[in-house]
């Protein structure tokens, strides 16, 4: 199983305990249970508590797995089993993805265990080694186990969207433009209409105009304008950080 390889090659074998990153005692091929200052560990004992880890990850991921993962699939997710637990992938985005039969959202979303605590400051950090392993898991799940299976590779192949043409960007374009074209009296006219939700929201945005000393109508045109501002800002975030 492929998994095993990078399983291996991600952890590396260490004999003696040692601290992780985020402060684990650790030992073998990246075993913590059991672990601790003092652990010493042969090499057959290693190997075989990562073999017995190995079996039981196996087990797991084949027993939440309602939609049947082919080997590489299945490879895959037992690495990021090792290293994140059955617990964590559970909840996790992949198993939920896969389960779906949504397999590039399942693929994306390895990508989401990248972090951990640094145990000298106690502050999440985004760790390149997490970040370098679950790229190659997502690459590993993607891959068809049979070559003949793999389609032809597209030597045309189309440039990265423009921001303009991305849904999310469109959405606080035209927040925006409804924030600054929508008029004062349209404004308070669909205010004074409201009912339901809109009507509870009403009270609050007159306490707080009422506060400020500005006009209801006035004050939601300017909440439009910046809840647009803000998605656009974050989606030319999201863009400079190569997501899609």
């Amino acid at each position: 199983m492929a998994g095993v390889y990078e399983i291996a090659n991600s952890e590396g074998l260490r004999l003696v305990a040692y601290r992780c990153f985020a402060g684990k005692w650790t030992c073998g091929w990246g075993e913590t249970d059991g672990v601790g200052a003092t652990t010493r560990w042969t090499k057959v004992y290693a190997d075989q508590r990562f073999c017995d880890s190995l079996t039981e990850r196996v087990e797991a991921v084949r027993a939440l797995c309602t939609n049947e993962p082919t080997e590489n699939e299945l490879s895959a997710m037992v690495s990021l089993t090792y290293n994140i637990g059955v617990d964590g992938f559970r909840r996790s985005t992949v198993l939920r993805q896969h389960n779906a039969g949504n397999r590039q959202a399942a693929a994306r979303a390895f990508a989401l265990w990248n972090k951990a605590r640094n145990r000298n400051t106690g502050q999440l950090e985004v760790v390149p080694g997490l970040t370098a392993r679950r790229a190659r898991e997502a690459a590993l799940y993607l891959t068809p186990d049979d070559a003949e299976q793999a389609e032809a590779m597209p030597q045309v192949v189309e440039a990265e969207s423009s921001l303009a043409r991305s849904p999310i960007g469109a959405g606080g374009v035209a927040t925006i433009g409804l924030g600054a074209a929508t008029g004062a009296s349209t404004i308070a006219d669909t205010v004074n209409e409201a009912s339901g939700a809109l009507a509870a929201i009403k009270g609050s945005v007159q306490q707080l105009a009422d506060f400020i000393g500005v006009p209801p109508a006035m004050l939601l045109a300017l909440a439009l304008i910046g809840i647009g501002v803000a998605v656009m800002r974050q989606r030319q975030r999201q863009r400079s950080e190569g997501w899609a």
